[in-house]
């Protein structure tokens, strides 16, 4: 997708021009792994979450005024899993590094799920994987309006896109304060992983580009 940010052309556009045979799969989720949430109401402190790495986890402090603002007024815990020295005063954080083969079960404890994106032309190369992970989960997903985020998340159906502080911090708030728009959206959320972007869905489809004829043929 860098590509199509760069030029201008359309990715697909772009590559058949050097090869005839191209297919365009998503990141894909496997959600049998990946098993959603069934209880949408708090067993503690709330938790706003986001999983990355230490070279991404900038991003996450494009929501430090949003965050510090509504520390003010509620309670919450934000989780950062990919980073152990992240920080953000203000606000009760905790972080760790990447968890390996225990990223789901940290991924399961995040009550909403937040995917802040900079302006910035490099970012429309990325697949949206974070949004796809919170959502397999069932977890509600907040998203920045960039890129992939478009064709994975419809706006307040099956998720939220936001372009301002002023819509994080909305946005943050009333899921925080809903219980049932919570369960909605992220049962929503699951629901399009499922449809769209599971390992299941998008078996065929690896296995046609990569076999070919004789994928076919069977």
């Amino acid at each position: 997708r860098l590509v199509e940010v760069l030029s201008g052309v359309p990715f697909d556009e772009f590559v058949r021009k050097h090869n005839k045979s191209t297919t365009d799969i998503s990141s894909t989720i496997n959600t049998l792994e990946y098993k959603p949430k069934l209880d949408y109401s708090y067993s503690g402190t709330p938790i706003l979450g986001w999983s990355g790495s230490h070279s991404t986890s900038k991003f996450l402090h494009l929501l430090t005024p949003v965050l510090q603002e509504l520390a003010r007024r509620h309670r919450f815990r934000l989780l950062v899993i990919g980073d152990e020295d992240f920080k953000m005063e203000g606000v009760e954080v905790e972080a760790m590094e990447w968890p390996g083969p225990g990223e789901v079960e940290q991924l399961r404890r995040i009550d909403i799920g937040l995917y802040p994106l900079p302006d910035e032309r490099w970012v429309l190369g990325k697949s949206g994987l974070k949004a796809l992970q919170y959502m397999g989960l069932g977890i509600p997903t907040i998203a920045s309006a960039k890129g992939a985020n478009f064709r994975i998340i419809r706006d307040g159906e099956n998720g939220f896109l936001v372009k301002t502080e002023e819509e994080w911090r909305q946005r943050i708030e009333v899921l925080l304060a809903d219980t049932e728009l919570r369960q909605r959206l992220g049962k929503a959320g699951r629901k399009v992983v499922e449809d769209q972007f599971s390992v299941t869905v998008n078996a065929g489809r690896y296995l046609r580009a990569l076999m070919g004829d004789e994928f076919k043929a069977k």
